[in-house]
C-alpha cells in the first residue's frame, strides 16, 4: 500500500469494486478498503442472495470488460411476466419485442463479487486492494484528505484528492460526516431463497403482487430460481422455519401452478425492507455511492442497477478532472444524479403503497394499468425502457448498443 493515491474508495462490495473497475479502465489508480476479508462468509455485500441486472447495467459491467465473466455465471430474463393475485391483470414483455437478445440477467450476489475480484488481478497497476481494513478517521482540507485506516491491528495514515463512500446502507463514514439520511421503513421483511421448480423456467422472471406485498421468481443457472417474498416483519421469521414442504405449499398457492410445483427450497434467510435516502451526496471531498447513497425497495429490482449509474456517471466525470475532489466537479455529480435518483425512489416507493392497498377501486386500476403495459403500445414501451434501465438520462458506459 502507498502513502497516496488519486482515489480511495471505503468498501469493497459490488459497487466498490464496480467503481475501482470503472477507475481503472479510465487510467485512474486507487486503493479500496475492505472491513471483511475476501475468505470471510459475514461480507455482506456478497452473500447467498440474487441480484437482477438491467440491459442497461449489463452494458455497463461489460464497458468493464468483464461481459463474457458475467454471462458464464449469470442466467438471461427474456421473459418479464407481472400479475396480481386473485385478478386477471398482467403485463407481459419479450425480448424479441424490444430487439435485444435479454432484457436482463440475474446472478447470485457472491458469483458476481468472484467475477469482480478476479477482474482486480487485471488492473493491478491502477487497483490496490485491502482487506480487512477499517477506516478508524477521516480528515479533510482545502488541498486534500487523510483517511486513518487498521490494518492487521496498526493504524495507518492514506492521503488522497477523494473519497468515496460505499460502504453501504448504514455507512459509518456517513454517520462521521453527518450526512443525515431520510428512512421508510416498510414494515416488511424480504424472505429469500433459491429453489427448484417441476417445469423450466425458460428465462422468465415473475413478479406477482400478493395481499401481503410483492413476490418476486427470477431464473437462476442450472434451471433454478431464485425467490424475493414480502412478508409483515412479525411472520417473516415463520416463513423461514416452517417445514420445506409447508412453505412450498404456502408459496405455489401464492404464485400459481405456471411453473408447476415447488420441487426443492434452499436455505431461507429474511431481511428487513427499509428505504434510505443521504440529504446530499457530497460533503467535502467525500462522495456516495451505492446503497451508502440510497437503497430501495425490492420491487423493482433497481437498487444495484441505480447504483451502477451512481458508478458509471462518477467514473465519467473524474476521468476528465485534474483534482478528483474539486467542488465543482463532485457538484455537477450531485446535479447529474438527482433526476434519476428522485425518480426511481419515487417509483419504487409508489408501487410499494399501489400494490400493498386491496381497496376495491384501487385494485381495478391496478389491474387496468397491467393490461395496458400488456396491450397499449406506448404503455409498454415505457415498460421496456424501464426494464431494461434505458428510462433515464444514461451515461455513455450504460447507452443501449442494440
Amino acid at each position: 500500500m502507498k502513502d497516496s493515491y488519486p482515489v480511495a474508495i471505503v468498501g469493497g462490495g459490488m459497487a466498490g469494486a464496480s467503481l475501482a473497475l470503472a477507475l481503472a479502465k479510465r487510467g485512474i489508480a486507487c486503493v479500496v478498503f475492505e472491513a471483511f476479508a475476501l475468505s470471510e462468509q459475514s461480507q455482506p455485500s456478497f452473500d447467498d442472495r440474487t441480484v437482477a441486472l438491467s440491459k442497461a447495467s449489463l452494458n455497463i459491467l461489460a464497458n468493464l470488460g468483464i461481459a463474457e465473466e458475467i454471462a458464464r455465471v449469470s442466467e438471461a430474463i427474456k421473459t418479464i411476466h407481472v400479475s396480481e393475485q386473485g385478478h386477471i391483470g398482467f403485463a407481459r414483455l419479450a425480448a424479441e419485442e424490444c430487439d435485444v437478445e435479454q432484457l436482463g440477467a440475474v446472478i447470485e450476489n457472491w458469483q458476481l463479487g468472484k467475477v469482480l475480484h478476479q477482474a482486480f488481478s487485471k488492473q493491478a497497476e491502477y487497483i490496490d486492494y485491502v482487506a480487512p481494513a477499517k477506516v478508524l478517521e477521516l480528515s479533510q482540507s482545502h488541498d486534500g484528505a487523510e483517511l486513518t485506516v487498521e490494518i492487521d491491528g496498526q493504524a495507518e495514515t492514506v492521503e488522497t484528492q477523494l473519497v468515496v463512500l460505499a460502504d453501504g446502507a448504514r455507512s459509518p463514514l456517513r454517520q462521521k460526516l453527518h450526512i443525515d439520511s431520510e428512512q421508510r421503513d416498510f414494515e416488511t421483511a424480504a424472505v429469500v431463497c433459491n429453489l427448484s421448480t417441476q417445469l423450466p423456467h425458460r428465462n422468465q422472471a415473475f413478479e406477482r403482487f400478493t395481499a401481503d406485498g410483492p413476490l418476486a421468481l427470477l431464473p437462476l443457472s442450472r434451471q433454478r430460481m431464485a425467490l424475493v417474498w414480502s412478508k409483515p416483519q412479525h411472520q417473516a421469521e415463520h416463513y423461514v422455519s416452517m417445514p420445506e414442504n409447508e412453505f412450498a405449499k404456502e408459496l405455489e398457492h401464492a404464485f400459481g401452478a405456471r411453473l408447476g410445483r415447488i420441487t426443492k427450497v434452499g436455505k431461507r434467510q429474511s431481511f428487513p425492507l427499509v428505504q434510505s435516502k443521504a440529504e446530499t451526496l457530497v460533503r467535502g471531498r467525500c462522495v456516495l455511492v451505492g446503497n451508502a447513497a440510497q437503497s430501495l425497495h425490492p420491487i423493482a429490482g433497481q437498487g444495484f442497477n441505480l447504483g451502477l449509474r451512481d458508478i458509471s456517471v462518477l467514473s465519467e466525470l473524474l476521468s476528465g478532472a485534474e483534482d478528483y475532489g474539486d467542488f465543482h466537479v463532485l457538484n455537477q455529480y450531485q446535479s447529474l444524479r438527482q433526476s434519476d435518483r428522485e425518480q426511481t425512489l419515487w417509483v419504487t416507493e409508489s408501487l410499494a403503497r399501489l400494490f400493498s392497498n386491496d381497496w376495491a377501486p384501487l385494485s381495478l386500476t391496478r389491474n387496468l394499468l397491467l393490461k395496458a403495459m400488456d396491450i397499449v403500445p406506448s404503455a409498454k414501451s415505457i415498460f421496456a425502457q424501464q426494464a431494461m434501465g434505458f428510462g433515464f438520462k444514461n451515461s455513455e458506459l450504460a447507452a443501449n448498443d442494440e
